[in-house]
């Protein structure tokens, strides 16, 4: 849904902010606190406090910070419910299951809660079936999906009786036929269809193309081509070892537009008829695989909007009697937490720079000022404990994290610029509504790792300095944070906390050193030392042979 435009002051501002960096800004620590608590149905789990602290859950991230550290991931278990319900509010739940993708968040507290929301699961590898059932679910819950199962995924899978193996290929319908059979197993599968859009055809979509973590197109790795799916078909029908269920396809084929997202439905449909009618084969479901709102729906959208998108999709699905699995994709659980990091040091190389009215596809802003000045204050670069071995996703993707200070500043208020004034060409010039500002201080934030990319933030612009020690979080790291975290430079992974009830839950503890090596072996010294015996003998034999 498009944004109307502000007029005065504070519309310049946010689109002079979105030139910038991409981010909501605010100009006005006041305007800032409106932001933070609008009553949209999506606004954000933090607000500042009457004390000017930054809140989750009813507890300053502060205190946090105290008793876990930093990095820090805070979750809001209330998000969590308000997101299923987002989801799951507008249909009905008989003929319709929302599917969570493990790889977005994989921690069990996480898993377990959904679990309790009848959801059900998509697992892309051995490792995720077992958190899955490390976490308390139900193995008629999961679908195993993606592509490259190896047996002993295989096995897992089918030795623990789960929903549903999505079959990617020829070979692996043979292996999972094969590994049931000798476990004298009857495994449900469906097979994972290509639908082979044609993309030049069809219209992109109007917010953006998705060019995800699992962007891909006609050419593609996953699944059967849909020309071979009434063989496909056929064969598991006349096996002893395997039931059909459904229909599977991984629906970042679509290209960012809804017309090849219902254009890849309509196939799917037309599919089930082909089977009911030509092969007497009935399917149960309809699974659509991963990025549903991701790909249609920009970040933040409306209840209504996702409400309206989802009935849109599922209506003829629904009335042939068939269930929709739907996977939300990332949207679904960004939003339930933030990164928590403080600053370690405060750099100020080189002299004030002209602004050049490019950005970065990683900056980021929080705007805070009076009136534009023709160069903007010397950039200073706030290095921070959180690298990109924390969070990867900015790095990897353009995607709108705002990032923000977890104490608020109003000692800077907006003032009236004086000449001269710079004026917006699409901005009017009425004195009351001042069409530019100063910003003040301006920071790029970056991470402790020695890698140029190392950066969280571009053109950050505060009516404050940063200090040494201040406390910053990132938003919308709930999905693709953590699980795509690492021990790049041999760094710990950060502690995750869950606010419940007021009450914050550490559900990961902080990594310690000797976790990371602990799986590790030194090779014995008499081993090294026969090996380079062994090397001398043979080299001196080899010289031996050429006289």
């Amino acid at each position: 849904m498009a944004e109307k435009e502000d007029g005065g002051i504070l519309g310049q501002i946010r689109r002079f902010s979105r030139r910038l960096s991409g981010n909501i800004l605010s100009a006005d620590p006041k305007d800032v606190r409106a932001y933070l608590n609008r009553n949209d149905n999506r606004k954000p789990i933090y607000s500042y406090d009457n004390e000017d602290h930054l809140r989750i859950g009813g507890l300053q991230l502060k205190d946090l910070a105290d008793e876990f550290g930093t990095p820090l991931f805070v979750y809001d278990i209330n998000r969590i419910y308000d997101n299923v319900d987002l989801f799951t509010g507008s249909l009905r739940k008989k003929h319709f299951n929302l599917c969570y993708s493990i790889k977005a968040n994989s921690n069990l507290a996480i898993l377990n809660i959904l679990s309790k929301l009848d959801l059900v699961f998509q697992a892309s590898s051995g490792g995720e079936i077992v958190r899955c059932l490390a976490a308390g679910i139900e193995p008629t819950k999961i679908f195993f999906s993606g592509c490259g199962k190896s047996n002993e995924e295989i096995e897992i899978a089918v030795q623990n009786g789960i929903y549903c193996i999505n079959v990617d290929s020829w070979e692996e319908l043979d292996r999972i036929e094969t590994i049931a059979s000798k476990h004298d197993k009857i495994q449900s599968v469906s097979i994972q269809i290509n639908p082979e859009l044609n993309f030049e055809a069809l219209p992109h979509h109007h917010h953006h193309h998705h060019h995800g973590t699992s962007g891909i197109n006609f050419s593609t790795k996953t699944g059967l081509p849909i020309s071979d799916a009434l063989e496909a078909y056929s064969r598991v029908k006349a096996s002893s070892s395997l039931r059909i269920k459904g229909i599977s396809c991984y629906a970042s084929y679509n290209n960012g537009s809804l017309e090849s997202y219902l254009e890849i439905r309509d196939k799917l449909l037309q599919l089930a008829d082909d089977l009911r009618q030509e092969s007497k084969i009935c399917v149960e479901h309809i699974d659509f695989g991963a990025e549903f709102s991701s790909a249609l729906l920009p970040f933040g959208s409306e209840i209504s909007e996702i409400s309206n998108l989802i009935e849109k999709v599922a209506a003829p699905i629904l009335e042939r009697g068939l269930k929709l699995i739907l996977e939300p994709g990332r949207n679904f659980l960004s939003d339930i937490g933030v990164l928590m990091t403080k600053i370690e040091y405060i750099k100020t190389p080189g002299k004030d720079l002209p602004h050049s009215g490019t950005t970065s596809p990683r900056s980021g802003s929080f705007i805070a000022g009076s009136h534009l000045k023709a160069h903007f204050p010397r950039k200073t670069f706030a290095i921070v404990d959180a690298g990109f071995n924390d969070f990867m996703l900015n790095p990897i993707e353009q995607h709108p994290h705002c990032i923000i200070p977890i104490q608020q500043h109003q000692s800077h208020q907006i003032q009236q610029p004086q000449q001269p004034q710079i004026h917006s060409p699409s901005a009017t010039t009425n004195a009351a509504h001042p069409t530019t500002f100063i910003p003040e201080f301006r920071y790029e934030i970056v991470g402790p790792i020695c890698e140029a990319f190392d950066i969280h933030f571009k053109d950050l612009i505060l009516p404050h300095k940063l200090k040494v020690g201040d406390l910053l979080i990132i938003s919308d790291v709930g999905s693709y944070g953590m699980s795509l975290s690492n021990n790049f430079m041999s760094r710990n992974k950060a502690a995750e906390v869950l606010i419940a009830d007021r009450t914050p839950i550490l559900i990961r503890e902080r990594q310690k050193y000797e976790e990371h090596y602990s799986k590790e072996r030194i090779v014995p010294e008499a081993k090294i030392i026969s090996t380079r015996i062994l090397e001398e003998t043979e080299s001196q034999e080899d010289l031996h042979i050429e006289d």
